[in-house]
């Protein structure tokens, strides 16, 4: 009898504990997921006004219609795409073991805007790499030829097909699929298929290190040129002042000419002077840059690729997907503040001074003079 009790409570205890697991299988406590909710929350209003900002400034300013902005702004559409299913993924990441809506179409709509989105924005990093590479390192020919207006539509096309193919070709091979992921609570991949790794691995594959490996030679080719580029025009100053004082002396005669001569000696060696420090700040202030474009780029996506392919890391996809959807509330930031010309019209838009914008578009031309 006591072997039957100790039997009987074995099993209830069994029970027990494997009942929650059965009904909520996810690797994340509802307390840290409230939290990862939130962030989501805040990258959505973030998101959604800074790239839709972006994308209006363009609209309103000719100015700002360039081979480069085109990529930039290509940009700021991914990031907006992406931002919009964000809120669903807040549903999903607050619900309880089961999508709460009475259609799962909102969440599915979510997972492809997520994956297609963030694809695009990866690949448009890449493309604003690879364009500003190609523009102060190649002659105006060279990169003419490389970006035309065909050309371009089809690299703008690019960033967007690529990651779309990488996402909805595995589930139609049956590798994987995508709708509510029971473990992570998002509308994503979902991991308890039987090829649910594969179709991780298939989307880190396909949609991280191509870009990665763009942006990180493009940028360390244009570092390596810029400072070359600055190294030569060190070199010629000081070839320059090393010059200035032997032609001078030739004419010292008298002591007006002396006097003179010494007066133009100082202001030239000042001039020098500072001119060389104007190309030190310039070449600080562009390494700066490359390096925290580098730097957010690696820091914010890095984490939650390698939690896909990594299978240990798996409990850390949901943090890192986070720290991911956050690239999308940088990149109006680096890539539009740090631009006079987008600096410029941003400011004359948030004070609602349109009349002031430089090279008013002509849709925002015939907006006014209605006004008028």
């Amino acid at each position: 009898m006591a072997l039957m009790s100790m039997n009987n409570t074995s099993s209830i205890m069994n029970h027990t504990t494997m009942q929650p697991a059965t009904l909520n299988p996810s690797l994340y406590p509802y307390n840290a997921r409230i939290g990862v909710a939130c962030v989501w929350i805040v990258a959505a209003v973030l998101g959604l006004v800074g790239n839709s900002l972006v994308i209006w400034s363009v609209v309103l300013s000719k100015k700002l219609r360039t081979v480069t902005n085109a990529f930039v702004v290509n940009l700021s559409l991914a990031d907006f795409w992406t931002s919009l299913c964000y809120p669903w993924q807040a549903v999903a990441i607050l619900s309880h073991g089961s999508w709460p809506l009475a259609t799962e179409v909102p969440c599915y709509i979510a997972a492809v805007q997520l994956y297609t989105g963030i694809g695009a924005s990866l690949y448009s990093l890449a493309a604003i790499a690879f364009n500003r590479y190609m523009l102060v390192t190649k002659k105006p020919a060279t990169y003419s030829r490389w970006y035309s207006p065909g050309k371009v539509s089809s690299m703008l096309a690019a960033t967007w097909v690529i990651p779309s193919i990488v996402f909805f070709l595995p589930p139609v091979l049956d590798i994987g699929d995508f709708g509510y992921d029971l473990q992570d609570n998002t509308c994503s991949d979902i991991d308890v298929h039987p090829r649910g790794p594969d179709y991780n691995l298939a989307q880190c594959l396909g949609i991280f290190p191509v870009p990665m490996l763009i942006i990180i030679s493009s940028y360390t080719a244009l570092y390596i040129h810029l400072k070359r580029h600055f190294r030569k025009q060190k070199r010629r100053r000081t070839q320059q002042d090393s010059e200035a004082p032997h032609d001078k002396a030739v004419g010292m005669s008298t002591v007006s000419l002396t006097v003179s001569t010494k007066s133009s000696r100082m202001s030239t060696d000042d001039i020098a002077k500072s001119q060389r420090r104007a190309i030190s700040r310039q070449q600080l202030a562009i390494t700066k840059n490359l390096f925290m474009v580098f730097c957010v780029f690696f820091v914010l996506v890095s984490p939650y690729f390698i939690s896909l392919v990594v299978p240990s890391s798996r409990p850390f996809a949901l943090y890192g997907l986070s720290i991911t959807i956050l690239n999308s509330c940088v990149n109006p930031i680096i890539y539009t503040v740090n631009h006079l010309h987008f600096k410029g019209v941003l400011r004359k838009i948030l004070r609602c001074q349109y009349s002031q914008i430089p090279e008013p578009s002509d849709w925002l031309k015939s907006v006014l003079s209605r006004k008028k």
